[in-house]
């Protein structure tokens, strides 16, 4: 009955079960042959014009009614039947849409993984929702972004129906054919609401083709598409993709997304990623105008990949944003090898760091959005611990000095993402001699410096040798800033260097000092201290010890060289003599020199103040019934009223 050549109407021309039902209803048991005068009584069933979805939603059924007793029947079955046909044949139109439309593109669209929504809508000649009518939704094979049939298993899809509900099925074609169909019903407002995934796909474009079953040529055809972030939404591509146009990263860079092949005019080889070609450039021809895809201004520095890597480690640049890391290439940076000036690279994959020497070297490359265009002018080295006296920062030994390295160009604007070097030079103590490692077999390690990275990156550089650098790279403020420690220090002066790593000229220097509590803080000193030079005992102030360099000149020393204490040498009195160093000739009267009761008190903060205890008492003014004077031993805090007045050695201190 459902061939055209040999029926009198079509499907569309065709009554529905309804409406035959319908006709049963207004003329029951045999009432449409004797009033209508239909060949009923025979049992026959009647085709209707509309068919029905089977139990699985993958085909349709043909439906009867027979008009003896209203009985209906319902199979695959093509049966020769009797017809009616409607004095008006049904006018239906169909309609594939989705909400996810992209006008661009002329498809809806949606990622990879995510669900694409789809409505199919039928309607009268006069637009009015028609619904329990039978539609089928079909595909052809996907195909990629040039057109080209995709054969493999990314083209397979699901397609689940929403309202009205009837579960899920695969949706897939053969190598050369699709013959997946989906069956359903339009509810009540004449639409089915479905959605279709292809969580396989490699970006590849549809066609579907939504059918009125009851009416093959009448059809609304559609594609979507399913984009993946390892293709660029370029017509170069050759699959549909998301990849993002840029990338930032935490230190305010913005990154274009790397180019394909097919974008590039020329390069010096290609390497196939996720389906797509990239390609790859020479060291050389990255510091060619527009022998590639980005000139010089527009290509990071090695500090800007790092910190990208350092944001999406092992891989993930590839996962968030789809950037062909996998592939395992080098990628160039702009700056060159401080020291070699060798071309630098990282590995985005593996945050592997490296150098070549060859121009023929051939790697990948990647852009920024905004060229570098401020270009250093000048670079400086600076502490808050500044002593503006010595010309150098100075903090005690333990303590951290701070350092700050900012770049600026011309018009004094920070200049962001700049490399530099920082180096150091020999250690010297303040009478100006190299000290090393060796020098002090008991300090090992006297002369070392640990260097601590807090802004823009956080990293640490022991720096025991003048031959150690580091390297590093301005933040988006322009700076860099760092902690220095000289924990082991014997009151050294240290001097520090920075420059541009690509315009060495450009540099500044920083003496930094450590100073040791057992140095006073005198010129006379052989290291640089911040020793007390006065404390306060029983109401007096006591000033301390005199070193051996301070010592008045045309006066015979007790000792010669004086007594070498705590890598000072300091000068030994007696407590009155007439030819050599005494009490008197360093505090003007022995009456200003303190008194034995004074020196015990003295022992009790003495190791605070640094003053020297080695081996000699310290001397008073005090006298003991023999006539002998009186000491302490401020190690000790023993006395001594033995002290012989032009005999025994000691330490002198005077009361201000």
């Amino acid at each position: 009955m459902y061939q055209d050549t040999a029926s009198p109407c079509d499907r569309l021309g065709l009554p529905t079960v309804n409406d035959l039902q319908t006709l049963y209803t207004d003329y029951p048991n045999g009432a449409l042959t004797t009033t209508l005068g239909l060949p009923v009584a025979s049992g026959k069933y009647w085709g209707a014009g509309n068919s029905v979805p089977d139990a699985t939603h993958s085909d349709s059924q043909f439906q009867y009614v027979r008009l003896s007793d209203n009985n209906t029947l319902t199979t695959k079955a093509n049966t020769a039947t009797a017809q009616l046909c409607l004095a008006k044949r049904r006018d239906l139109s169909i309609e594939l849409t989705s909400s996810a439309m992209d006008a661009d593109k002329g498809a809806p669209v949606a990622k990879k993984g995510e669900s694409l929504p789809l409505t199919v809508t039928v309607r009268d000649g006069s637009g009015t929702p028609q619904p329990n009518t039978t539609i089928r939704l079909g595909r052809t094979l996907s195909i990629d972004r040039a057109g080209v049939v995709d054969g493999s298993s990314g083209g397979g899809m699901v397609l689940t129906s929403v309202a009205p509900s009837t579960g899920s099925m695969t949706f897939n074609c053969t190598v050369s054919s699709c013959t997946s169909y989906w069956y359903g019903i339009t509810d009540e407002d004449g639409k089915a609401q479905l959605e279709v995934t292809q969580d396989d796909s490699r970006g590849l474009r549809t066609p579907l083709q939504a059918m009125l079953v009851d009416d093959p040529l009448t059809v609304s055809d559609m594609d979507v598409i399913f984009t993946v972030i390892t293709s660029p939404d370029s017509d170069k591509a050759k699959y549909w993709g998301h990849m993002p146009e840029t990338v930032t990263n935490s230190a305010g860079v913005k990154f274009r997304r790397p180019l394909l092949a097919a974008e590039m005019t020329s390069n010096s080889g290609t390497y196939l990623v996720n389906n797509e070609t990239w390609p790859l450039v020479t060291a050389a021809n990255t510091e060619k105008a527009g022998a590639t895809g980005c000139d010089a201004e527009y290509q990071p520095l090695s500090g800007d990949l790092q910190t990208l890597y350092s944001d999406n480690p092992n891989g993930a640049i590839g996962t968030n944003y789809g950037w062909p890391v996998a592939g395992n290439k080098s990628w160039w940076a702009a700056d060159r090898a401080p020291n070699t000036g060798y071309y630098q690279f990282i590995n985005l994959n593996s945050g592997g760091k490296g150098t070549a020497s060859s121009s023929t070297a051939t790697g990948a490359q990647v852009c920024l959005v905004e060229p570098r265009t401020s270009t250093p002018a000048s670079i400086t080295l600076t502490s808050t611990a500044m002593d503006s006296a010595k010309n150098a920062a100075v903090v005690p030994k333990g303590s951290a000095m701070p350092l700050t390295v900012t770049v600026k160009d011309s018009s004094g604007n920070p200049v962001a993402n700049v490399g530099f070097t920082l180096s150091r030079g020999d250690s010297k103590n303040r009478a100006g001699m190299v000290i090393t490692d060796g020098d002090v077999a008991a300090d090992a390690g006297a002369d070392d410096l640990m260097l601590k990275e807090l802004t823009p990156a956080s990293a640490s550089q022991s720096m025991t040798t003048t031959g150690i650098v580091f390297t590093g790279t301005t933040g988006s403020d322009g700076t860099a800033t760092f902690t220095l420690n000289q924990d082991k220090s014997l009151g050294l002066k240290t001097p520090l260097t920075v420059k541009v790593t690509d315009n060495t000229t450009l540099h500044a220097s920083l003496d930094v000092i450590f100073m040791v509590l057992t140095s006073p803080d005198t010129d006379k000193a052989l290291f640089w201290g911040n020793m007390s030079d006065t404390t306060s005992v029983n109401g007096k102030t006591l000033h301390r010890p005199w070193l051996q360099a301070e010592m008045l000149s045309g006066v015979t020393p007790v000792f010669t060289n004086g007594v070498h204490a705590n890598n000072e040498y300091w000068a030994m009195a007696h407590t009155v003599d007439n030819t050599k160093w005494d009490i008197a000739k360093q505090c003007g009267s022995l009456s200003k020199a303190p008194d034995n009761n004074d020196l015990l008190t003295l022992y009790h903060s003495i190791s605070s103040l640094g003053w020297p205890t080695l081996g000699y008492p310290y001397l008073s003014k005090s006298t003991s019934s023999s006539g002998m004077y009186c000491g302490v031993d401020e190690n000790t805090k023993s006395q001594n009223c033995a002290i012989k007045p032009a005999g025994t050695a000691g330490y002198a201190t005077c009361v201000e």
